[in-house]
């Protein structure tokens, strides 16, 4: 039987998993420098899904003043539909509601039906779309939103 998946905030040395999560599953992946100075900068957290030590997912999140975008969120293939893309808007929610801020938004492809249901199984909300947002090939993104937690002015 397999340990449950550990979350815990991502380290350099992750990197190269991280990376090859990041290819197997965008079309215009990121690059490993911006995921490295990721790591360094004050207001963004990157945090990695575990199982028996392996890195099986990560998420990134940006944190501005009042909200939250969840910038970045993949699961390796062979681990999907168990429940560890869920575990980690759980502690991104739970991260951001701590902080006292109310909203994380997030952008996916038009076409990602598949992260549009996990978003919208999560409580997320469609909210706008931005026109041509990705390109290779051209296409909108559609903007979802969360409340995490009512903030007390």
């Amino acid at each position: 039987m397999k340990a449950p998946v550990a979350l815990r905030r991502a380290r350099s040395g992750d990197l190269p998993a991280i990376m090859s999560i990041e290819a197997a599953s965008f079309r215009r992946p990121w690059r490993v420098e911006t995921f490295a100075a990721l790591l360094a900068r004050p207001n963004t957290d990157v945090f990695v899904a575990t199982l028996d030590d392996v890195v099986v997912g990560y998420a990134v999140l940006t944190s501005r003043v009042g909200d939250t975008e969840l910038a970045n969120l993949a699961v390796d293939a062979g681990h999907r539909r168990h429940g560890i893309a869920s575990a980690l808007l759980q502690a991104c929610a739970e991260i951001v509601r701590d902080r006292g801020e109310q909203w994380v938004f997030l952008a996916a492809r038009a076409s990602n039906r598949e992260a549009a249901g996990l978003y919208a199984a999560f409580g997320f909300h469609e909210i706008g779309r931005h026109e041509n947002y990705y390109r290779d090939p051209a296409e909108d993104a559609v903007i979802f939103a969360l409340e995490v937690g009512r903030t007390d002015s």
